[in-house]
């Protein structure tokens, strides 16, 4: 059986080992894997990575999509979004 955990943002460029994203304090249901580079985009990454210059979508739409399925795992597990750790 492989355990091999993958990003779970559909794109072309992926950096880093994966790890998984738990947007609640003290839960771990409702989160997402990601790779270090999507997940530094959560974390407010303000330039590109070298491999990501031929990606034709802007940081901040990239974000949006990842924000949006952070939601979509909380919503899942039966949390609100008003459960989200603030930054």
């Amino acid at each position: 059986m492989n355990n091999t955990k993958v990003c779970e943002y559909d794109c072309e460029f992926h950096k880093g080992k994966v790890e998984y994203h738990h947007p609640i304090d003290g839960e771990w249901k409702g989160g997402i894997y990601l790779c270090e580079a999507h997940h530094s985009l959560l974390k407010d990454r303000k330039k590109r990575y070298t491999g990501e210059m031929m990606i034709d979508k802007k940081l901040e739409t990239m974000r949006k999509e990842i924000e949006s399925l952070v939601h979509a795992g909380v919503l899942k597990a039966g949390f609100s979004l008003s459960q989200i750790n603030k930054k």
